[in-house]
Formats: structure tokens, sequence, C-alpha cells
């Protein structure tokens, strides 16, 4: 049994789709991503990006890098 993605448990939680989860998060992304307070220009020019702008996929795996130190 393979396990359950994030945006899978997070569906399940709130009763919607995994498609529908990272749709919001991308939108919840891309906003946070236009804000133009330096300060918030300088935390995500500490992330990695394959394109312009993050991913949900680069927003958690930073996310998750932060909280265990590295």
């Amino acid at each position: 049994m393979r396990e359950k993605t994030i945006y899978e448990k997070i569906a399940e939680k709130y009763n919607t789709t995994p498609e529908e989860v990272r749709r919001e998060m991308q939108i919840a992304i891309d906003a946070g991503f236009d804000n133009p307070d330096p300060a918030v220009q300088e935390e995500w020019k500490k992330m990695t990006l394959k394109g312009d702008s993050p991913t949900p996929e680069e927003v958690i795996n930073y996310a998750v890098k932060k909280l265990k130190g590295k």
C-alpha cells in the first residue's frame, strides 16, 4: 500500500480533491510571491526554483528543510 501524498491527506480532511488543494496552494503561493515587501522577497530568494515562481512542491520542500534546520 502506498503512502498518501500531502495533497491527498489535506483533501481528505477538508472533503475536496488533491487537485483542488494543489490549485489553491498555488494561488496562495503566487499571491505571496508577488508581495513587494523587501523582507518577504528576501525569503523567496532563499528558495531554489526551477521556474519563474515557486510550485507547491518547492515551497513544501523548502519548509521541510527550514523545519529540519538545514
